[in-house]
């Protein structure tokens, strides 16, 4: 399975709509994925997911309806609004933006397991946060054939499914680090997905029945991205 995690188009906030320029994202967006142009991808789709919200609705709506399919709604796609951290400047501020240069000093102590152990990310609304995602992406997955088994996945589905989930930017960095078992806040403090940013990630089954996600592709966009939040 190619399993295709797409940051949204540029957003017009706080309206939770579409700029002029990201519906034209939106549509170079549907155009590569019905092979209508070079890139990311030209092999089309089988499922088109998406997150409730409109500005992600949007943007899989051009490529649902050039490919004939419908888009399915994931709540649990939603960007990560309730996972805030103590700051020193600010309050508070989205525990995906934390100061990367902190984040990278504290690095050493963080693994796949212990890191919602760290202040400042052990505040509930993350550490339980991240275990909801994790429980509600396992699902979506067992729904396409891949079931979780410790750091892998039991594959039930015949190969070549090609599904694409419309989402966010905090979002899909947190989940990528799920599935990829790489400490979170190291994810966020190295990497940003810009507006209609597509990550590629493959499940390969083995001659044994089981599969480890790899990311083939992180974060490709035609160029027309920009600084964004979620």
């Amino acid at each position: 399975m190619r399993l295709y995690i797409i940051r949204h188009a540029e957003p017009a906030y706080p309206d939770d709509a579409l700029t002029a320029r990201g519906h034209r994202q939106a549509r170079a967006l549907a155009k590569r994925f019905s092979g209508g142009s070079s890139g990311i991808s030209s092999g089309g789709l089988d499922r088109v997911y998406s997150s409730p919200a409109t500005r992600a609705l949007e943007t899989a709506g051009y490529t649902a309806k050039r490919l004939g399919l419908e888009v399915e709604v994931e709540p649990w796609a939603r960007e990560l609004e309730e996972w805030w951290t103590p700051d020193a400047a600010l309050g508070e501020r989205p525990a995906w933006q934390v100061d990367a240069a902190a984040l990278r000093a504290l690095a050493p102590g963080f693994d796949p397991a212990s890191w919602p152990d760290s202040p400042p990310f052990d505040a509930p609304a993350v550490r339980l946060g991240f275990a909801r995602l994790r429980a509600e992406g396992d699902g979506f997955l067992a729904r396409q054939g891949y079931v979780r088994d410790g750091l892998r996945y039991r594959v039930t589905a015949p190969p070549g499914r090609r599904v694409a989930l419309f989402c966010h930017g905090g979002f899909a960095l947190t989940w990528l680090a799920d599935l990829l078992a790489i400490p979170l806040p190291l994810l966020w403090a190295g990497f940003t997905l810009l507006p209609a940013a597509v990550t590629t990630v493959v499940f390969e089954a083995g001659a044994d029945g089981w599969a480890a996600p790899r990311c083939v592709a992180l974060g490709e966009t035609d160029g027309a991205g920009g600084a964004g939040g979620g």
